[in-house]
């Protein structure tokens, strides 16, 4: 027994199972979609902060060099400062046919250094050293870490290696880095950490102001990345690409709730009928409302969390350092204000409805003529659409004519759709269009210049080809004026590969070898991290809009059981409802998929527009987006009426005609 109006909505919840499902599964997608893009958006930053640490060698923000005591104890007590170092060079020490400059370094500036590291460990004191890999045959033979070597008159212990940079190579003048605790003022340059809390803009101009700008050394491309806010291009991209998620977030939830709402104009014009307020006829869809949201905003959080860590189990099967890409992180602030914007949304898309229900007269809601438009007798003179072929299409296309607001709202969704797929494909196509990542090509595992010493130098470049092809783990060579390009058969052999070269082929050639397999393996997991975001995060915009589509026009199916009933009732075949529901599915996937282009086209300018001060790319029309958004369109909408088909197809006509 009913004791409070207010038990109606549970009681119509548990009623309208399926329907209640649909609109959870709406509510659910939403609250996926708007978590998932933040916390992907947060993970993303987090990977490309590690990436750039790795390629650049070092974490340090800025440098400053030339600095007197005034200018330390500013940045030893800017309280902005989250740490600070010393590092110096030294001279550079011939060792065989290379040198190794000398390089010390103070505990915090060495923190600073760890992501040159690629094995063992950085000096803990003055008698230890890390050097480039690349120059162990000239510093010792066989030195491995752990053993000792002479330098410069004085003992190391050799505890780690450094990655192998192609300047140094090319230069022969490799990395020497060891401890050093006293420095002398002015010696060297400081390396700062700015505190991840500061204005980083502010300190960077008083930074400025203290020291000249020949002086100064900031790590502008790590900074963009922790600080995209402080750049307006990046900051106006993140605002274009946070809004448009929130707005289809808002229409997707509407969308779910809109449809339930409307079509139960009916039941709301009963209540009144019998006494229901305005306010109580809010208040029972609210409530309702209330605890769609209750149920599904944490299953939605669930869903993202799990889409991350996916992500992250992607990571490390895919790359050989895949622990060590911290893309999954969960921001509870993220999560909080995924959920508040959901709720809110829920409650927005209920109350209007129940507004406008409130509003009406009880006599026009019981008779459900609210969402009938009448149509004008009109003489038709289209011969085609009199044949009987020709029906189910013209009694689909009088459907969505009769009924403006369902259209529109299966409609809605389409374009919403449409839009967030081609937006983001864009965004991604123009951030992997970027320099940036056209940089982390892969190059050559080894780089051979040959300096010309002799008169007939294309015989002698002849000639040192065919050595290179015939040195064992080589498995090709590209000749490229000056140098060639060399690949391995394995990787892991490398550093033996180039001392077999510099021991047979350079004694009779004058050769510059650079070895390029740390480097290429770190240039290659950052691509392949940014690419992996990128069509990671456009596959869960295409599965959570394909899932919309077929949410909203499942609904807008399962809703007219009566009025298809009736159809059938009065000698539809079951032939022509079929084609007539067909056709209207894909009215919807036309029109909405064409309006969600044109609007898609727009925003991917726009955003075109606001990347052009960072991206050096050029905007072009997504085509193949385009083209990917129709066909998925016409292809999501056919497919998402053949399950309520055939429900409706073992449905009891008496029995559902009789439902009120």
């Amino acid at each position: 027994m009913i004791s409070s109006y207010k038990q109606l909505s549970s009681k119509y919840l548990k009623g309208n199972m399926k329907q209640t499902i649909l609109t959870l599964i709406g509510i659910i997608l939403s609250v996926a979609l708007i978590s998932t893009v933040g916390l992907y958006m947060k993970g993303s930053q987090l990977s490309q902060i590690e990436s750039i640490k790795k390629l650049n060698g070092s974490s340090f923000h800025l440098g400053i060099s030339n600095y007197d005591e005034a200018l330390l104890n500013k940045i030893k007590y800017n309280p902005q400062i989250a740490s600070f170092g010393l590092m110096s060079q030294g001279g550079i020490v011939p060792v065989g046919e290379v040198s190794v400059q000398k390089n010390f370094a103070d505990h915090r500036a060495l923190e600073f250094l760890t992501y040159s590291l690629v094995d063992g460990r950085l000096p803990a004191n003055e008698n230890e050293a890390a050097v480039d890999s690349w120059t162990l045959p000239s510093l010792k033979k066989d030195l491995q870490i752990g053993d000792s070597f002479a330098l410069d008159g004085q003992t190391y212990q050799l505890v780690g290696l450094l990655d192998n940079r192609a300047f140094t190579q090319e230069n022969k003048v490799g990395r020497f880095l060891t401890y050093k605790h006293d420095f002398a003022m002015g010696e060297g340059r400081i390396l700062a950490e700015i505190n991840e809390n500061a204005d980083f803009k502010e300190v960077l101009e008083e930074m400025k102001s203290l020291t000249e700008d020949e002086n100064l050394v900031i790590n502008e491309r790590l900074i963009k990345v922790l600080k995209p806010e402080s750049d307006q291009s990046i900051l106006a991209v993140l605002v274009i690409a946070v809004s448009i998620v929130v707005i289809a977030t808002v229409v997707v939830i509407y969308n779910a709730f809109q449809i339930s709402v409307v079509e139960r104009m009916k039941q709301f014009g009963l209540l009144r009928s019998i006494g229901a307020t305005r306010k109580q006829i809010r208040q029972i869809v609210m409530r309702e409302a209330a605890v769609l949201a209750v149920i599904a905003i944490p299953v939605g959080l669930v869903c993202s969390i799990l889409a991350v860590a996916a992500l992250q189990f992607i990571f490390s099967l895919i790359l050989e350092d895949g622990a060590d890409v911290s893309f999954f992180h969960i921001d509870w602030w993220i999560l909080f204000i995924s959920s508040i914007i959901t709720l809110t949304a829920v409650l927005a898309s209920s109350y209007y409805p129940a507004f406008f229900a409130g509003r009406i007269s009880p006599l026009l809601a019981i008779s459900s003529r609210l969402s009938i438009k009448k149509e004008a007798f009109k003489k038709h003179k289209n011969n085609v659409l009199k044949k009987p072929l020709s029906f189910p299409l013209s009694l689909a296309l009088k459907n969505v004519k009769r009924n403006t607001n369902r259209y529109t709202i299966t409609i809605l969704s389409i374009i919403i759709s449409s839009v967030l797929f081609i937006t983001f494909s864009s965004m991604m196509d123009i951030a992997l269009g970027h320099q940036y990542v056209k940089d982390l090509s892969r190059k050559s595992d080894l780089s051979i210049s040959l300096q010309p010493v002799h008169d007939d130098f294309s015989a002698e470049r002849q000639q040192f080809l065919e050595l290179l092809k015939s040195v064992e783990n080589v498995s090709g060579v590209k000749e490229q004026e000056l140098h060639f390009e060399i690949d391995l058969k394995d990787k892991t052999q490398s550093l033996t590969t180039v001392a077999h070269i510099k021991e047979s082929i350079g004694k009779k050639h004058d050769i510059i070898i650079v070895n390029r397999i740390e480097e290429n393996k770190v240039k290659k997991d950052s691509e392949l991290v940014i690419k992996v975001l990128a069509y990671s995060f456009i596959t869960v915009i295409s599965l959570i809009g394909s899932l919309n589509i077929l949410n909203t026009i499942t609904i807008s199916i399962i809703i007219r059981r009566q009025e298809l009933a009736a159809l059938k009732s009065i000698g539809m075949s079951q032939r022509n409802l079929k084609k007539m529901i067909i056709y209207e599915a894909l009215i919807y996937g036309v029109s909405g998929s064409l309006q969600g282009i044109f609007f898609g086209c727009i925003l991917s300018y726009i955003i075109y527009l606001a990347a052009s001060g960072v991206l050096r790319v050029e905007w072009t029309i997504p085509y193949e987006a385009c083209l990917i958004t129709f066909v998925s369109a016409l292809l999501i909408s056919f497919l998402s009426v053949l399950l309520p088909l055939r429900k409706i197809q073992k449905d009891n006509l008496i029995d559902v005609i009789r439902e009120q």
